[in-house]
Parts: structure tokens; sequence; C-alpha cells
């Protein structure tokens, strides 16, 4: 932990932020960028290698990446949020897939940061393509992803209740087996071998032993391997009802904050 941690009290305040498109830098600055990132990721994920980070994070094969990097006041990098869009045919149709990867230090989260970039990026998506069906489609491997997940949109699958239609399930399986992330076992395809594993923070620890939250229990029911990199796949549909109400309960959370001055609950 750095010094001056706040892990017990409220998290330590992301300073500032600065956006990245690995397609538009040199070989030079991309391997620097990938450099310098891999660092903070190794102290975010365990069980990915720097080749593997890259191949996910910094150069995958998309139409898009952007890459939000959160700063310290000292203008050191302490997290970030990846975002890459891709074009697949899904259920004889055209449409995109958005997907990511993020992470903070430990002692700056609990203030939905990197989900905040991720919704925008959704609603930015949206208004590009108003016609064009739009997923994201997540690997989860943390009760923390899901339950942000489930806290912000209003339609989510798997949802926390369990019970979802046939099409949903199939929908995520043909989004799934796009990508290469293999299945943990052939009879459960929504469970993928994802590979990182969350150094987790006291906070999550918290979450974690919180029986009386849905999502939370739900997730671990339904991917128990979590802690050795198993994903749930997740998608949710990026329509402009989902968007907008996942955007509207962001900027209500903020709105809380700045008026309690309380961190969120994560």
């Amino acid at each position: 932990m750095t010094p001056g941690s706040k892990e017990h009290g409220a998290p330590l305040k992301i300073a500032g932020a600065r956006l990245e498109v690995p397609a538009k830098l040199s070989e030079t600055d991309r391997a620097a960028l990938a450099q310098s990132l891999y660092a903070v990721h190794e102290r975010i994920f365990s069980g990915v290698t720097h080749t593997q980070f890259c191949d996910h994070v910094i150069d995958p094969p998309a139409r898009s990446t952007v890459i939000q990097l959160f700063l310290s006041e000292r203008g050191e990098t302490v997290g970030y949020c990846a975002v890459h869009l891709f074009k697949r045919t899904v259920q004889g149709r055209e449409a995109l897939v958005l997907r990511a990867e993020a992470g903070l230090l430990p002692e700056y989260r609990g203030r939905g940061a990197t989900y905040g970039f991720g919704i925008r990026c959704a609603m930015a998506e949206k208004f590009r393509h108003p016609f064009t069906p739009i997923y994201y489609l997540g690997t989860l491997v943390h009760t923390s992803s899901y339950h942000l997940f489930c806290k912000y949109f209003p339609v989510v699958f798997p949802p926390a209740s369990g019970s979802a239609a046939p099409a949903s399930s199939e929908l995520a399986q043909e989004l799934a087996d796009s990508f290469p992330d293999p299945a943990v076992t052939p009879d459960d395809p929504l469970i993928r071998d994802v590979g990182w594993v969350t150094i987790e923070s006291r906070q999550e620890e918290r979450l974690n032993r919180g029986q009386d939250r849905a999502d939370v229990a739900f997730f671990k029911a339904r991917n128990p391997g979590y802690t050795r990199g198993h994903g749930l796949v997740v998608v949710v549909p990026l329509t402009f009802r989902n968007v907008i109400a996942a955007l509207f309960r962001r900027l209500k959370e903020l709105a809380w904050l700045a008026i309690r001055r309380k961190k969120a609950d994560l």
C-alpha cells in the first residue's frame, strides 16, 4: 500500500485523468505506456503476463481502443480503464460490442471512477450508432464488478435474481464464443477461463462477506472459481433506456457524494 493510504477511511482522491489512444502513439510511446500501466496493473491483479496484458489492454484486435489513466495528486498513474469497440454479427444482425478492462489501486477505490468513464463511452457509442444493437460483454472476475453493473444498469444478464429468458443466455454464449477466452468446462459456457485474479482491498473483502447483498451472493454462487481467475459472462444491452438510466444513477450518486462528502459504498 502506498504511503498515506486511507483504506480504513475515505479513499484517496483521484486528482486528474489523461486519455490515451494507443493507435495514435509511436511504437516507442506505446511500449512505454504498456510498461508503465503494467507496473500499476501488477498491484491490482495477479495471473497476467506482460504479453497477455498488452494483448488485452493495449493492442487487442478491436476497431478502436481508448484508455483513461487516473492520476494521483503527484501526477502518478494509480489506475486505468481501457474500452474497446468490436464489430460482430449477432443472431444474424450486425452489432457492436464494447469490452473493457479497469483497475484502481486499492486505496483509490470506492467512488466508481472507472465505471463513470465506461458509462460515458457507452453513451457516446450509442449516439454515434443509434440504430445498431450495441452490447457490453464482460467476463467478470470479481464480485465488485458485477455489483457495480447491477447498481447502475437496470438490465443486466444474468440478473441477480437468476431468472433469465433462454434467448438471453443464447445471446451471451454467442458473444462470448466470438472471443478467445475458453469455457472452464464444456457444460458451462458462461464461465470463462480469464486468468485475472483481483488483489482485494479490505473494502472488497467486506463486500464479499455481505451475505445480505443479492448480487454478491449470486455472483459467488454462480462463479465460485473467481478467486482462480474464472470470469462470469455478463452482457449489458446498451439501449438508450439502459444507458441513460445508468448515467442518471451515476449522476445522482455523485451529487449525493458532493452533498454528504461521503464515499459510495463501492
